[in-house]
This record gives structure tokens, sequence and C-alpha cells, in this order.
């Protein structure tokens, strides 16, 4: 076949697409291309040492159970952890204001409480006022030197987000790009869209292209339907606590095009304290990260252990929690007045 003319539909031959593949291999081979190394060794594992670029990430939850600081988390370490790799990152971050925004990453890099930071019981003292000066100037510093981190705060249709994605590549050096957006339920509906799952399906498509035409890394938060509150769901030392597929708001549409399927659970949000059927005990603190699909890499783990570090806004891989030993049947039932517990602590409550 005639390779200087451009074919029909986007056709190649089967030999062009083992030399592309095998260029691939001998790039990786020689360090040329690496993946994007994330904080968890779990995940690395599980994957191709890290997230492959041209992947798309989908991470669904409920509210309150993470999600937010899982995705900082990855971004604020991503340059340390991958320092080798020159690459910008575009944040569609449509739920948060500025200033909570902000609040959130200065209570990380000076390890303080989020409602320590806004002085909501006393006021932030003097030296923390001054590292966090300090992280701005920084930030400002990288900025000048090329390490390049935008955010779009303006919801946007599926279309309008390809051209800003391909808009802000060119802009930023057109080098690899993580890209993140914190909600799929807030991309804006265009005006031929009536129902919000045909908007995520065509989030789901355009995702698809773009990961196909550029080198990037998109990540994209979703929901956990609804019925991970249902008692039936409830009920302690139950597979039924454990979220699946099905539990991913339009999951057809993101499932079928992500590469990584991640589900975060925060038992303890759901008044569960004895966890799944290999009964692990699940205190505040305690998350249990369920790998729902691994397109490329392997692992004979389905769920990774982690623990929630408030004032650093992150999350610690942890082992296993301890196991709940059984006595008799449980029966899920309302907490109710939390007399003879410890009571969370200030930051347990606020939105993650």
């Amino acid at each position: 076949m005639d390779q200087k003319t451009e074919r029909p539909f986007g056709a190649i031959t089967h030999a062009e697409g083992l030399r592309i593949g095998l260029k691939y291999i001998n790039d990786r081979r020689k360090g040329r291309i690496k993946s994007l190394r994330t904080p968890w060794d779990a995940i690395n594992n599980a994957t191709i040492g890290g997230i492959e670029w041209g992947s798309l990430v989908t991470i669904g939850a409920r509210p309150a159970a993470g999600k937010t600081m899982f995705i900082s988390h990855i971004l604020r370490e991503s340059k340390r952890l991958n320092p080798d790799q020159d690459f910008s990152i575009l944040e569609f971050q449509f739920e948060m204001g500025d200033e909570s925004y902000a609040a959130r990453e200065y209570a990380a890099q000076v390890a303080m409480d989020y409602n320590v930071v806004l002085s909501s019981k006393r006021q932030l003292d003097d030296f923390a006022y001054e590292q966090m000066e300090n992280y701005l100037k920084d930030a400002e510093e990288l900025e000048k030197l090329g390490v390049q981190r935008v955010r779009i705060k303006k919801p946007l249709t599926a279309a309008d987000m390809k051209k800003a994605i391909h808009l802000y590549f060119n802009q930023l050096g057109g080098k690899p790009m993580i890209v993140t957006i914190d909600h799929s339920w807030l991309v804006k509906k265009a005006a031929d869209e009536r129902e919000k799952l045909q908007t995520l399906y065509n989030i789901a498509d355009m995702l698809i292209d773009v990961k196909r035409d550029l080198p990037v890394i998109i990540i994209i938060l979703t929901q956990l339907n609804r019925t991970m509150e249902d008692v039936s769901r409830r009920t302690p030392g139950t597979i039924a606590n454990y979220p699946s597929s099905s539990d991913i708001f339009g999951g057809d549409a993101l499932m079928q095009g992500s590469d990584l399927v991640l589900a975060i659970s925060r038992p303890f949000t759901l008044n569960i304290e004895d966890y799944g059927p290999e009964h692990y005990r699940a205190d505040k603190e305690n998350v249990f990260l369920h790998l729902l699909k691994l397109r490329n890499g392997a692992t004979d783990e389905n769920i990774i252990f982690l623990q929630t570090d408030f004032k650093r806004q992150r999350m610690i891989e942890c082992g296993p929690p301890p196991v709940v030993q059984q006595q008799q049947q449980q029966t899920w039932a309302p907490r109710g007045p939390r007399t003879n517990r410890q009571a969370p602590s200030a930051d347990v409550g606020q939105e993650l």
C-alpha cells in the first residue's frame, strides 16, 4: 500500500502498527519514555511502573471519601517523584473557589489543619505564614523556569474542554501534560444534550480522542451512585460493602474508555466499622482503594490500603487493617450518639 497517501478512515497496515509499537518499546528500554510514578508503590507496581502517558484514569467515590485529596496528592508530588520528566499540568477545577483551593495547598505544605490555616480558632502564627509566602515565591520561580501548572475554573462543555486542552498543550510548550477534571457531573451540558448521562458519554468520547492525539494523562473524578448508601450495601462484613464497576456514575461510558478505574471507599463515613467479607476494621482514617479496571499491568491484589493524613492533605500507603473478631451475626444500624467513642477531630468532617 502507498504510504505517502493518507488512507481513508486513518487505516494503517499491520507492519506499520508493529513498527510504531517497536519504537515505543525501544524508547522505554532506553529510558526515553517513562511512566508517571505516583505516591503509592502499590499503584506503581500494579501498573507499568506508574501511569503510562496516553492513559485515561477514572476515580470514583462518594462525597467526603477523599477523591479531591487523592488527586491533589498526585499533582503535588508529581515533580518530585518524576524529576527527569518534563511535563505541564492543566486542571479543570469547576467546584472549588480560589481561596479554598489555595488554602488546601498551603495546609499541605506547612502540615497544618485547614481550619488552623484559616485562623478559625486562633490566629495563624507569623512563622507559618512566612513559610506560605516562601512557597508562593518558589511556585513563581518554577513558572519562570517553565514548570507550568494552569487551572481553568469556568465550566465548559466537552467540546470546549477539548479545545482548551489542545490550546494549553501548545501554549505550554507542546510537552506531555497531566489533565485533571475535578468532577464529571459539573461539566457543562451542550445545547443538544438533553440528559446529563449524554453529556458524560460525550466527555468519554472526547477524552478518548484527546489521549490518542496527545501525550497526556487524563484523570477524571466522578461520583459513585447513591446505591452505595442503601441499607443493603451497609450491612457489616459483606461483599456488598465493596464498590463495583456498576457503581460508577455513567459506568459504561467511563469504564469502556478508561485504562485504569479506581474506587475510593471510606467506610467510616457510611457508619461501617466491619468492612467487607474479610472483616477489615475501618476507623475514621482508613481508606480502601479498589482497582476496578487495570487495562495494562497485573496484580493479585484488588484493594490498596491507605490512611488519611489531613494535616498534609495526603493519603499514606499502609498494610491491611486488623480484622474484626466475629462473635455473632451483625446487622447494620445507625451509629447513634457517640457517647462512649472518641469524637472525630475537627478536620474529619471537612469536604475532601
